[in-house]
Parts: structure tokens; sequence; C-alpha cells
């Protein structure tokens, strides 16, 4: 192992030993919301769908026409849908906007890539992001009693190790702020809810269902 490869690894490591999620206790949507504006951006919807959520709050800031929206998909519905209205970006192979994108959103696709995958995607998505650009990656939370089964039961996802993501995310030259918020079971009920809580918190787990990588390209 070289002198300057063992330099890195020890520097991604006391980074990552130094990385704590900021926990989100009020509304997870409203804190959502405020993290960045759509207003007059060029905006990449990763993992997009028929009017995916991302789609409709664009449309609500961007009256005026000044912003624009692109989306990639894999799946035959949202891309015919994406085609139709002119929004399709090919995120792997069009180099028609590199360093063009103010902001890349990848809300709850990540997760569902390989370890190659997420290496070429955090590759491109770096490429293609203005000298500014932001990327948000929101994922389900592994460190939760109920994810830790949901994971078991769906094999296409694949659970992410939060401090270990976020130094990974910074190898590819962002700066990462990470937060974790939701609550414990979203549509169970209130006493469902109140005894997962406590459960987390004595087990040692965190009784929120999401992360979320607030990326800014740096180099």
């Amino acid at each position: 192992m070289s002198l300057s490869y063992q330099k890195a690894y020890h520097k991604i490591k006391a980074r990552k030993e130094g990385i704590r999620p900021k926990p989100v206790w009020g509304s997870w949507g409203r804190f959502y919301d405020r993290l960045f504006t759509l207003k007059d951006k060029l905006v990449l919807d990763f993992g997009s769908d028929i009017e995916a959520p991302l789609y409709q709050r664009f449309q609500s800031e961007n009256r005026d026409g000044k912003g624009r929206y692109m989306g990639y998909d894999v799946g035959d519905d949202a891309v015919s849908w994406l085609k139709q209205n002119g929004y399709f970006y090919d995120f792997c192979n069009d180099d028609s906007q590199i360093g063009s994108f103010d902001l890349i959103v990848a809300s709850q696709a990540y997760e569902h890539l390989t370890e190659v995958e997420r290496e070429g995607f955090l590759a491109r998505a770096h490429k293609l992001l203005s000298g500014s650009g932001l990327l948000i990656v929101d994922a389900p939370y592994i460190a939760n009693l109920n994810l830790i089964e949901f994971f078991k039961r769906d094999r296409s996802h694949r659970p992410l190790a939060l401090e270990d993501e976020a130094a990974y995310f910074e190898t590819f030259g962002f700066r990462v702020d990470a937060y974790i918020g939701g609550r414990t079971a979203p549509y169970r009920s209130l006493w469902w809810n109140l005894w997962r809580f406590a459960g987390n918190i004595a087990l040692g787990y965190y009784p929120f269902y999401v992360v979320l990588f607030y990326a800014t390209k740096t180099s």
C-alpha cells in the first residue's frame, strides 16, 4: 500500500468518525421543503415517475417558466411520460448538460443501486452539476427497528451505512451534511408508533425512517 493511499485512507476514516447525523424532530416534509428551492433552477429528478412529487413542486414554484425540470428513470411508464412531455434526460449517456444542473435529486432511488452503480451515479452527478451544484439523496434509514425488518423482506433495497456513505460521497468531490427524520412508522396507529419509538430508544436506535444526504459540489 503506497504512502499516499494510506494518507487518503486515514483522512477518510477520520472524517467518517466525525460524521454525526442531525436529527429532525419536527415535520420532515416542512424541513425537506426548506432545504432547497426549485425556482429558476435546472433540476434533474433521478428516479422520476409520472407527475412525481418533485415535478409537482417544481410546477408550483416555476409558474413564470424560468426554471426547467428534467427526469430520468428506467421504468417504461415513467420513461414514456417523460419523453412525451420533453422532460427525459439520459443521465448515463447525454453529455449536453455537463456542468449545468443546479440541483440533482435522488429520492428513494439510491438504495436500489449496486455498489458499482452507486460509484457511477456519484461520479456522473458530480460531472453534471454546476460549480456550486447541489445533490440531494434520501433513502430508508437502516438503523431503525421497522426498517431492519423491511430490508429483510425486500431485497431490492440495499441498506446504507450512513457514516460510510457520507464519507464515500466526499471522495467524489462533495461536502456532505447528513440528516435523519420522519416518524418511526408512517401510516401506523399512535400507540404502535409510541411502542416502536420506545423500543428504538431502548435498543440504541434512532426512531426515524429517512436518511438524507445534503451534498454540495466542492471541486
